[in-house]
């Protein structure tokens, strides 16, 4: 029964760290989706 809901527990956290990159690469396409192109938003020089 342990062990049953340790991998249980091991899958959970997989999904959810899979999850977050997921988010983390869609932010990314936004942002640079956003910020090129003709009708891209300016954004403030870098220093």
């Amino acid at each position: 029964m342990l062990k049953s809901l340790a991998v249980a527990a091991l899958a959970a956290g997989a999904l959810v760290a899979v999850r977050k990159r997921t988010a983390a690469k869609g932010d990314q396409d936004l942002w640079a989706q956003a910020t090129t192109g003709p009708q891209a938003v300016s954004t403030p020089p870098t220093r």
